[in-house]
């Protein structure tokens, strides 16, 4: 994320533009899957030109990362357990359920890839490269917990927010523990 010096007239119109295209994403999906949400829709709805757009961001699913990043919780201090991690996870799914239907339901290859991205940043699985780990097996470990929680996000999806997600809780930990514990 850019640091913003709240003290230039530029920079504040960077804030303004950046709050104007969350505020318009956040509208968008609140009534609309975001495979079908253009930049040209985002810009109607923000009020901005495709050159500010494009000033800020390079597609809208960079726009999407940005604003889930800063939208999401970090799991509380000493939350490198799956229990915590994924305790993040329910509640911002419950607190968001609109969007993430949205976002979810009938998601393209790069809502995917965004949203991988953004499990593994929100997790702090990722090194200062970037890339999640520092060897090949954390690589792997990494990315196939981080396809878990996408893959537990769409399911509550599917099964419309079910109040009692504990069974699936445990079905994720048993399948961790028999695929070998992680370390986090």
């Amino acid at each position: 994320m850019r640091e913003i010096d709240t003290n230039s007239k530029s920079d504040l119109r960077s804030v303004k533009t950046d709050r104007a295209l969350y505020d318009a994403m956040y509208g968008l999906l609140q009534g609309r899957i975001f495979r079908k949400i253009t930049v040209n829709d985002i810009c109607t709805a923000a009020l901005v030109s495709r050159a500010a757009f494009y000033a800020h961001y390079s597609d809208k699913y960079d726009l999407l990362e940005n604003w889930l990043t800063r939208l999401c919780p970090q799991p509380a201090a000493g939350g490198d357990t799956y229990e915590s991690i994924e305790k993040t996870v329910n509640e911002f799914v419950y607190e968001h359920k609109a969007i993430i239907k949205n976002i979810v339901n009938d998601a393209d290859q790069g809502t995917l890839d965004t949203l991988l991205q953004i499990v593994l940043s929100l997790l702090n699985l990722t090194s200062e490269s970037g890339k999640p780990g520092s060897n090949p097996q954390q690589v792997i470990q990494y990315n196939i917990y981080a396809g878990g929680i996408i893959n537990y996000i769409i399911w509550q999806v599917r099964n419309n927010f079910p109040d009692d997600v504990k069974p699936m809780n445990r079905f994720l930990f048993k399948i961790i523990e028999e695929c070998g514990n992680f370390d986090l």
